[in-house]
């Protein structure tokens, strides 16, 4: 909708009603008729005892795995009847790529919905969901902004990934107001020395219970005010929730002592095989009433995510590989919360550098370019020199031309026409010495 021409060409008010209106229509998809029931249920699932988690857990891999071996001809051709559980093969982003639609179940329970994701591998995956998994998924999300003490209705702030703003606007205001959801919607594409002091002024005369933000976006205002003398100014924030990228110790100490409140991290994926959320005592839990994980040992005390997914029966996965790496709270560690999930001291992966542009702007995540870009095997965005980007592409056989153009198009509507952007492939991106790459690399 933002990139539509009559968004664009539309004064303030009229953009911020059909963000309200596109808002309601989504809120009617992810709150149907079965979300209260399913969110009961999870808001109820959290005090479960460790016995009755995996009761649970159990029960329900049991139906999905019967589901699947009898509906989805991926795992009707290759997995025999009645296969134990952990004699399923491992899936990781390749082999579903290379399933598509085999990987969809025959028999569904309503429409489907596309989606991707990049990750951190910059590799563009199309993924697929029902309504009752939207609907499910947005009950876990709602419990963890209820962690972090926002309650249904109160007044929340989103400095994510949306283009409400044009790249190219110079002036404030750079965020909408979206009312059908009582939020304040900021731009994360805009964030520059010059305008972090309106951005803090909208945010503190807004003054919302909550903040949901990329850690990059947050972060770049909580640095500016600690180096400038200043804090934020609204009263009412109880908290701020992060996602979609890794934040170190010190960023999150950094946005606590600048912003005067708790960060709370949410970890999830777009393949929603693993979720896992901060409480309001600052534990890191692994919701295990959210799928089925596995821990492979990756060597220093760290492990892969390998999660089974269990509200997803349009497209599931079963033993899917994150590639995303986790280290365990050391055994015995109890959480003052009472929940009985398994505690982590840290996850890694989608450790992205940030992009800065020449008027001094600075972007953090952009997995966002490369959705509805068909043909990309995996990319990476470098920045090795003011004023320039580079993009390794490593292609498909069915990339070309359009794909290019598309690509080039999203980079441009983010990052404004002042960047020289270089689209450079390539046979392979190198990775690190954990065997996965960043999605953004900067020498700056």
């Amino acid at each position: 909708m933002y990139a539509s021409f009559a968004y664009r060409r539309s004064p303030v008010r009229l953009q911020e009603s059909l963000i309200a209106a596109r808002a309601a229509l989504r809120a009617r998809l992810r709150e149907g008729r079965s979300f209260c029931a399913l969110s009961a249920q999870v808001d109820d699932s959290q005090w479960w005892s460790a016995a009755e988690l995996r009761a649970y857990r159990e029960r329900s891999l049991d139906n999905l795995l019967a589901f699947a071996a009898r509906e989805v001809p991926y795992y009707r051709e290759r997995v025999p009847a009645g296969t134990p559980p952990g004699q399923w093969p491992l899936l990781d982003k390749a082999a579903v790529r290379a399933a598509g639609r085999a990987l969809l179940a025959g028999r569904r329970r309503g429409p489907l919905v596309p989606g991707s994701t990049s990750g951190t591998s910059g590799a563009p995956l199309p993924l697929w969901q029902d309504l009752a998994a939207i609907n499910r998924e947005n009950a876990f999300v709602w419990r963890q902004l209820e962690w972090a003490g926002l309650r249904r209705g109160e007044r929340r702030a989103w400095m994510r990934g949306d283009m409400i703003v044009p790249a190219a606007q110079r002036e404030p205001p750079y965020w909408r107001m979206n009312r059908a959801e009582n939020m304040l919607m900021l731009s994360s594409y805009h964030l520059a020395e010059s305008s972090a002091a309106p951005y803090l002024a909208a945010l503190a005369e807004f003054d919302p219970v909550l903040i949901q933000a990329y850690p990059s976006s947050i972060g770049f205002l909580a640095a500016w005010m600690l180096a400038s003398g200043q804090r934020y100014r609204g009263p009412a924030l109880r908290g701020i929730v992060t996602s979609s990228e890794t934040m170190p110790a010190a960023r999150r100490r950094d946005i606590a002592v600048a912003f005067g409140c708790p960060v709370f991290d949410w970890y999830g994926q777009a393949e929603r095989v693993a979720a896992a959320g901060t409480c309001e005592h600052g534990g890191l839990h692994l919701l295990d009433d959210y799928s089925c994980v596995e821990l492979l040992p990756a060597g220093d005390g760290w492990h892969e995510l390998v999660g089974t997914g269990l509200n997803n029966y349009a497209m599931p996965l079963i033993r899917y590989r994150s590639g995303d790496l986790v280290r365990p709270a050391p055994a015995g560690r109890i959480c003052p919360c009472g929940r009985d999930f398994p505690l982590l001291e840290r996850i890694a992966g989608r450790d992205d550098d940030a992009v800065r542009l020449p008027d001094g702007r600075v972007i953090g995540r952009l997995d966002h370019v490369f959705k509805g870009v068909g043909g990309i095997i995996e990319a990476q965005l470098r920045q090795e020199r003011d004023g320039a980007l580079t993009v390794l592409l490593v292609p498909g056989p069915d990339f070309g031309a359009p794909a290019r153009r598309a690509l080039l198009g999203n980079l441009r509507e983010r990052l404004g026409e002042e960047l020289q952007i270089e689209l450079r492939s390539v046979d392979a991106i190198p990775r690190g010495a954990n065997g996965k790459f960043r999605a953004v690399v900067s020498a700056l």
